[in-house]
């Protein structure tokens, strides 16, 4: 695995793991432990945006909040108040249009998971009403993934986790590794040092060299954050820095042995 992709496997993980660190320090032992995850991705994916305007995103003190969830202030004064939700059932989507109908979320932002958004607003149009909902970017598929990496059996299928996890890596590792190729082949192509068809076989190589690893990989840290979080809570640990620790580096070091051993297998069959 190159460097470039084991940075960034490596990367990718670790912040998964501390999002699922932070989240489960806020739900406690929650078998649908999805929807605070999602919470964490969007507060850390708002204070990237607040970076430029000098405004801050934060939780709310209450795990249990009915109408907001994130809160942004700025030079003191709330600017923002935020609910997000992560449902994807019929009943879940119809309880949300109702709590709309009643006035509940007037003053609220409501955003949702990729999924949620789009069942929502069809539904909110559907029932007359003008509020809509933002999507977060998050696919509720992300957020099951890395509750099942949490152990939280409430939420889906450690075999379709995996499978979700081996998605978003390969896309990932596929859109790096096939990138840093292109631009390698635009500097050779200019100097004169390979032809145009030399550049994309070796881009097409690159490309999916770097999926199959990134597939291999996400896929290997999601099973093992399960096997982690299983075991912990087989002997019965509690949260410190020996569980935090566990919980982000043991997927990591899983995640860069099994990228590494893809990568070999593929440079055996090219090379």
């Amino acid at each position: 695995m190159s460097k470039s992709t084991t940075s960034t496997v490596a990367t990718k993980t670790a912040y998964e793991g501390s999002v699922i660190t932070r989240a489960a320090a806020r739900a406690g032992k929650n078998p649908h432990l999805k929807g605070h995850i999602h919470e964490v991705l969007v507060k850390d994916a708002r204070n990237l945006r607040n970076l430029l305007n000098g405004s801050r995103t934060e939780l709310t003190r209450s795990t249990t909040a009915k109408c907001v969830d994130l809160v942004t202030t700025k030079g003191g004064k709330v600017i923002e108040r935020i609910q997000v939700k992560d449902v994807t059932s019929s009943a879940g989507v119809r309880k949300i249009v109702d709590q709309v109908a009643s006035g509940k979320y007037r003053s609220v932002q409501l955003v949702g998971s990729e999924e949620t958004t789009e069942l929502v607003n069809a539904a909110l149009e559907k029932a007359g009403l003008t509020k809509r909902m933002t999507s977060s970017g998050v696919s509720s598929e992300t957020t099951t993934a890395l509750a099942q990496r949490a152990g939280a059996a409430g939420s889906g299928t450690l075999g379709g986790a995996m499978l979700t996890a081996a998605k978003t890596g390969g896309m990932a590792g596929a859109a790096i590794s096939g990138g840093i190729e292109v631009v390698k082949g635009v500097k050779d192509l200019w100097t004169g040092e390979r032809d145009a068809a030399d550049v994309a076989v070796r881009v097409s190589k690159a490309a999916v060299k770097g999926g199959v690893t990134g597939m291999a990989a996400s896929a290997a840290a999601t099973g093992a954050g399960a096997a982690t979080a299983a075991g912990l809570a087989l002997v019965g640990a509690e949260a410190g820095l020996l569980v935090t620790g566990a919980t982000i580096g043991l997927p990591i070091v899983a995640a860069v042995a099994v990228g590494w051993g893809a990568t070999k297998v593929l440079d055996w069959i090219w090379d």
